[in-house]
């Protein structure tokens, strides 16, 4: 996003974005050591935030500012902490339970961020649909002589 369309300084913004970062790192490093006392297991995600999520949680500081530490965000930090940013961002926009429904409610306002986050990084946000959309591409056909002689009618 550009400077002038978010309400928000620079410097607001970058406070806001370490203090989710912290968040999202404590809760990810509680979780882990949880994990690792109780079931002897290492942790599926980084402790601390992926590149992809420190521009998530920067472009939701961006249109959010310090609101964003509020109570009422508790659910967006729980998933970027429990699920990875894309997940959130995945619910935020195309989600269809009811938990999706309320973190879509919470971050509303933010839709427009998050689909520029998509259109710069489709790769990344749309993994699961590129590899869904897989299986209805054509597959090429590995010889035509085969097929020729599957629909011959003649003997052989």
């Amino acid at each position: 996003m550009s400077a002038e369309n978010s309400r928000f300084s620079d410097a607001e913004v970058a406070r806001v974005t370490l203090l989710l970062d912290d968040a999202v790192t404590q809760r990810r490093h509680a979780s882990a050591s949880r994990l690792s006392t109780y079931c002897g297991a290492a942790p599926n995600r980084p402790i601390k935030p992926t590149r992809t999520e420190l521009a998530v949680l920067a472009a939701l500081a961006h249109v959010y500012g310090s609101s964003l530490t509020d109570q009422r965000f508790i659910p967006v930090i729980e998933c970027v902490a429990d699920c990875g940013a894309v997940e959130l961002v995945k619910r935020a926009l195309w989600g269809e339970g009811l938990d999706d429904a309320r973190i879509s409610a919470l971050l509303l306002d933010a839709r427009t961020a998050l689909d520029i986050l998509v259109g710069t990084w489709p790769t990344v946000f749309m993994a699961e649909a590129h590899a869904q959309l897989e299986g209805f591409r054509p597959r090429p056909r590995d010889s035509g002589e085969d097929d020729e002689r599957k629909y011959d009618d003649r003997p052989e």
